[in-house]
């Protein structure tokens, strides 16, 4: 096998091991909650050989990688809530905190801008 090969099928066992699964776990359901693990994967790849040398061919590939659980989406009746593991000052975890306040006041902007709209397009309506 070259090195071509060798790097190929090793890249693809990798690939194999680490799906989106990996980083966004199956979901862990309870009576009231549905907990959903987040992980951050980290890879490293090297490889190298040569082909034609004095001594012979010689080559080889390496990789590692690390999985390290970093949050849980907890989902249940009240919305979802990032729970980060560690840092609780990140800025993923400080969005995640501010996501819901910031979704509704875009409803409300775009719902006020289209009763606004509606309003100056149909003015028999007001009083």
């Amino acid at each position: 096998m070259n090195i071509a090969e060798l790097i190929k099928n090793t890249l693809k066992e990798a690939q194999e091991l680490m799906t989106s699964k990996t980083v966004v776990g199956e979901p862990i359901r309870t009576d009231t909650h549905t907990v959903i693990p987040v992980s951050k994967v980290m890879f490293g790849f090297g490889g190298g050989g040569n082909e034609k040398g004095k001594v012979g061919n010689g080559q080889g590939v390496g990789g590692g990688w690390s999985i390290e659980p970093v949050a849980f989406v907890v989902v249940g009746d009240d919305g979802a809530k990032l729970m980060t593991i560690g840092d609780k000052e990140s800025l993923t975890g400080k969005l995640m905190d501010l996501a819901p306040s910031v979704i509704e006041s875009v409803k409300e902007f775009v719902g006020k801008n289209q009763n606004d709209n509606s309003e100056e397009e149909n003015p028999e309506n007001q009083n």
